[in-house]
């Protein structure tokens, strides 16, 4: 006879797929007709944008732009010229879980751009975008907890339970955030924008009944070139705050905010007669957002009868449990060689993604930084130099058989000041690695006895007299002798189960 147990249910957002893939994409441009032939090449860099999301059976894809913008030094003229360049990517990965139905959340960050000279109209470029892909799927967990009220076969129960951080909601938003800077007195103004980078930063959210506030900065850093053809920088800052709407989500949940560069339009106003000193902005966003609750999972962990031989079935069940964000901080310091240098002109700074190793019980990490600068050298000419560093951190209290899902953050400003060996270097480096339990449980799914096959149990005695060894449970105790654990605690007079191992001796009645 096989008997009805009771279910409970619990919806959350399974995480189906996590992969990080890198596409590089190359092109070759001619210089437009209106700029003038190249005589040396300052560097590249590039902006990257995401246009879509998609997904379908098996796989997911995001596609985008990288914006790449090669800087050179004129042959025979002054000051420093721009070349633009669009260069479409495309990053997909694939699961036969995913669906068209998924929803996924993406990191997308640009790994690394350069350009060579192939003629003094003629560039090749290069990109390479990363991009850290997750998908989430609607799930349920259908775990059987007890019996029906019916059942009468006398079956003595072991609840089990776990306390399980699940994904509930994943939400995404697109707005749009402008704004309208002025360029620094100490600054000579602007002739022109000769490249621009933006950093988004999230900062903090808040749950208002079932709506979630989240707050950021759009950090803007340009390189630009004056009207009389002096190169210069300067860096601007936007707060920006959003409202989303929640479904699964509560005031204990904890939110992991994602935000994502879909466009930017920034520009100066250099016409005659115009503000040169006054630039305006229009980024286009999109956040996503995961929310994370805690859950109680409660189960069935083992069963006994003292009428009936149990047959009983068993659920394998794998949970991935996150347990959140860690992080720490960290300043990476070093030296780049900048020849004859009169004065910095810009740096910039872009962490790669963090190698990491459980350690003595710590996370060793060590994250690569690629820095790249310009600066004025002793004859007024603009140079170009760069270098690799690494900067290494741990956390504490880290274990060797969770997963651990490590990225880098610069979230402040990187300092370049020019000493007689080169540029000096101080850049903070935020470090966070997400951290993944893997939850391994075997729940009875199912049980059912032989009404026809009583155990005999009239050759067992009424009353045992034993000591409980290392490792026993009252729950262990009942179950060998056929008496339950109440019983066992009413016939000591003990209270709870902590007093059994302190026990000497202890009288088990058998159950009747």
């Amino acid at each position: 006879m096989e008997l009805s147990l009771t279910r409970e249910k619990l919806n959350y957002a399974e995480n189906v797929l996590s992969d990080t893939r890198t596409a590089e994409e190359a092109m070759e441009i001619i210089v437009p007709d209106a700029l003038p032939d190249i005589l040396r090449l300052i560097g590249a860099d590039a902006e990257v944008f995401v246009r879509s999301k998609d997904t379908s059976a098996g796989r997911v894809t995001v596609s985008g732009t990288a914006a790449v913008t090669v800087v050179y030094v004129p042959d025979g003229d002054a000051g420093l010229r721009r070349v633009n360049l669009e260069l479409p990517y495309s990053i997909s990965a694939e699961d036969p879980r995913v669906t068209a139905a998924s929803r996924v959340t993406a990191r997308v960050n640009l790994r690394g751009a350069d350009a060579s000279v192939l003629n003094p109209r003629k560039i090749a470029v290069r990109a390479a975008v990363t991009a850290e892909l997750r998908c989430y799927n609607d799930a349920e967990l259908d775990v059987p907890v007890g019996l029906e009220p019916n059942a009468n076969a006398d079956i003595e129960l072991l609840p089990g339970e776990a306390e399980l951080s699940l994904a509930t909601d994943v939400r995404e938003k697109a707005f749009v955030v402008s704004d309208e800077y002025q360029v620094p007195a100490s600054n000579p103004p602007v002739g022109e924008i000769l490249k621009s980078n933006v950093a988004l930063i999230p900062e903090d959210t808040k749950v208002v009944g079932s709506k979630l506030i989240f707050r950021g900065t759009a950090r803007v850093a340009l390189l630009y070139a004056s009207g009389d053809g002096e190169a210069a920088s300067c860096a601007f800052e936007t707060e920006f705050s959003q409202i989303l709407e929640l479904e699964n989500a509560g005031a204990d949940s904890e939110f992991e905010i994602i935000p994502l560069l879909t466009g930017a339009y920034i520009e100066a106003d250099a016409s005659p007669g115009g503000d040169a000193r006054r630039v305006t902005a229009e980024l286009h966003l999109a956040a996503q957002c995961v929310a994370r609750s805690k859950r109680r999972l409660v189960y069935i962990g083992d069963a006994y009868c003292s009428k009936y031989g149990l047959e009983t079935s068993r659920l394998p069940l794998v949970v991935e449990n996150s347990l959140g964000e860690r992080a720490v901080s960290g300043v990476l310091r070093g030296t780049l060689d900048a020849p004859d240098i009169s004065r910095v002109i810009s740096v910039s700074a872009r962490p790669g993604t963090p190698e990491h190793a459980v350690e003595n019980g710590e996370l060793a990490l060590r994250c690569p930084v690629t820095v790249n600068a310009l600066y004025a050298a002793g004859d007024g000419s603009v140079r170009a130099t760069s270098g690799s560093f690494d900067l290494d951190a741990s956390i504490p209290d880290a274990n060797a058989s969770n997963r651990y899902a490590t990225r880098a953050e610069l979230t402040q400003d990187i300092y370049g000041v020019a000493n007689e060996n080169g540029i000096e270097l101080r850049i903070p480096v935020d470090i966070r690695a997400d951290e993944t339990e893997r939850g391994e449980y075997s729940p009875i799914s199912a049980v059912s006895y032989d009404e026809e096959n009583p155990l005999d149990l009239s050759n067992l005695p009424s009353l045992v007299i034993s000591r409980a060894a290392a490792g026993d449970t009252l729950w262990n105790l009942a179950k060998r002798y056929h008496s339950t654990r109440e019983l066992i605690l009413q016939a000591n007079g003990l209270e709870d189960e902590d007093a059994v191992a302190d026990a000497e001796m202890l009288i088990i009645p058998k159950k009747r």
